[in-house]
């Protein structure tokens, strides 16, 4: 089990990542954005916005696997070194965290206004010079910081609760790992009432306070409550590895819809926003959790066992083997495709159908893109040069592997 990839989850990843690109290139780049009556957004906005806001279930996959992979490998002893191998993963992601949102990333946008906040890439390709973002994109952030704080905070725990043959208590693992993952996620609501902290912080120039801010509370993934996925991740993992099928679905089955139910009636008393950290998004977080729990179990427990329907799919494959690496690119391919499709259709952006169309187009493209590259085994990827900074460093990472 140590080095057994779970493929059904690398297949669901790859089709999470293919939502991504084709929403995120379509919420935007459409031109009419600022019509919108944001008190009460049109319900195909509302769900465009959630359907590009699927970081949460990498991160729960993220510890999913992690967990696996962790427990596999203190079999034979538990050293703190095994555990440091995902800390040192979760600052590289905060490194490319910042990459992302300074250089790389999806621009933030004034949806009042239409004014969006540009990164340096996206802008510079728009304006045709090079243009560096406003300071506040240091303060926003991603399912990239959420991945890298779940890793680097869900490793002490695992260590914790691993180390003195550890893995035997699985009645009190689940139930720490459950009740706080259930903890956090309800003391979530907290963030809306102290939001305002975080403003402050950037008008009185406390950047240190900011940063603080910027990973616990602002948007789009602020730690709560998206740790609280993270801990529900990695009891989902360990359930897995000790192969308790049975439990996975007394368990996570109730829980999803639970979380599932919850959310969307608490996300029916409020109007619909959709950047706002207010109690519509608290909702919205736990409605969101609840699907990511039943998909995750669905995809575990009825879709491994069809090995031979999940080998034919590769183009999933291919999208979740370098994910990362399309995460980090998939906006500098828009805005260059952007460019080209504008010279031939100056009109395609002005309705939600042509954008939608555009993020489909983005689809094909990368496609067309992994199709060649998987020729190569996906040589100079980011996921290649992981593989070999990790395996330097002592830890054979099975990131490229299927």
């Amino acid at each position: 089990m140590q080095n057994k990839r779970i493929e059904s989850l690398d297949i669901l990843r790859g089709m999470a990542l293919m939502f991504i690109v084709l929403f995120h290139a379509s919420i935007y780049n459409f031109a009419n954005i600022n019509k919108i009556d944001f008190s009460n957004p049109p319900i195909i906005v509302v769900l465009m916005s959630f359907m590009a806001l699927w970081g949460g279930i990498f991160i729960i996959y993220s510890m999913v696997i992690n967990t696996i992979m962790l427990i596999g490998r203190t079999q034979t002893t538990v050293s703190f070194k095994i555990f440091f191998y995902p800390i040192i993963a979760g600052f590289i992601y905060i490194l490319f965290h910042y990459i992302l949102n300074i250089f790389l990333g999806r621009w933030s946008l004034d949806f009042i206004n239409n004014k969006p906040d540009l990164t340096a890439v996206a802008s510079s390709l728009r304006h045709m010079h090079l243009t560096l973002p406003h300071l506040t994109k240091l303060f926003e952030g991603s399912s990239l910081s959420a991945i890298a704080l779940n890793l680097i905070v869900l490793s002490f725990v695992l260590f914790l609760l691993l180390r003195n043959n550890g893995i035997t208590k699985e009645k009190r693992n689940y139930l720490i790992l459950g009740i706080s993952g259930v903890s956090i996620m309800f003391l979530s609501l907290i963030r809306v009432p102290v939001f305002h902290l975080f403003t402050q912080a950037i008008e009185m120039k406390k950047y240190f306070l900011a940063t603080f801010f910027s990973f616990t509370l602002a948007n789009p993934y602020p730690l709560l409550p998206y740790l609280a996925y993270g801990f529900f991740g990695a009891m989902m993992g360990m359930m897995i590895y000790k192969r308790r099928n049975k439990l996975l679905k007394i368990i996570f089955i109730p829980s999803g819809m639970f979380f599932l139910i919850y959310g969307l009636s608490g996300m029916m008393n409020f109007e619909k926003t959709i950047s706002t950290p207010d109690y519509f998004w608290y909702f919205k977080t736990n409605f969101e959790l609840g699907i990511f729990m039943l998909l995750l179990i669905f995809t575990v427990l009825f879709l491994e066992p069809k090995s031979g329907l999940l080998n034919k799919l590769s183009v999933l494959k291919w999208f979740s083997r370098i994910s990362l690496t399309i995460y980090m690119f998939e906006t500098a391919a828009s805005e260059i495709f952007r460019i080209a499709l504008l010279q031939v259709w100056p009109s395609w952006n002005q309705t939600i159908n042509g954008c939608l169309l555009f993020g489909s187009m983005n689809i094909v493209l990368w496609i067309v893109i992994l199709f060649f590259w998987a020729k190569i085994n996906f040589k100079y990827s980011l996921e290649y040069y992981w593989v070999k900074f990790f395996k330097r460093i002592g830890k054979d990472s099975t990131k490229m592997e299927f």
